[in-house]
């Protein structure tokens, strides 16, 4: 995901931004099927015992996970707002 902002950011004309956009579109997409895959907090089964310091050790990774690539989105969607012209 950072490779795709850093080639955003990169992109000198709009229309190599518009080319950009389809495939920025879909790698967010699959990211947030990928966080939704995850279950709720960090994807751990019923079978595992709650309260466990290595379970709270690995929930916490993944939350954390969850939370980079939240904030790379949006920061991707930011850099695409100030991308686009504004209509006059």
């Amino acid at each position: 995901m950072q490779q795709m902002h850093e080639k955003m950011l990169a992109a000198k004309t709009p229309a190599e931004r518009n080319a950009l956009m389809a495939e920025q579109m879909k790698l967010m997409q699959n990211g947030m099927n990928m966080m939704g895959g995850m279950g709720g907090m960090g994807g751990m089964g019923a079978s595992s015992s709650p309260g466990k310091p290595a379970d709270m050790a690995a929930r916490q990774g993944m939350l954390e996970q969850r939370m980079d690539m939240m904030q790379s989105m949006m920061q991707m969607m930011l850099d695409r707002m100030q991308s686009v012209p504004a209509p006059k």
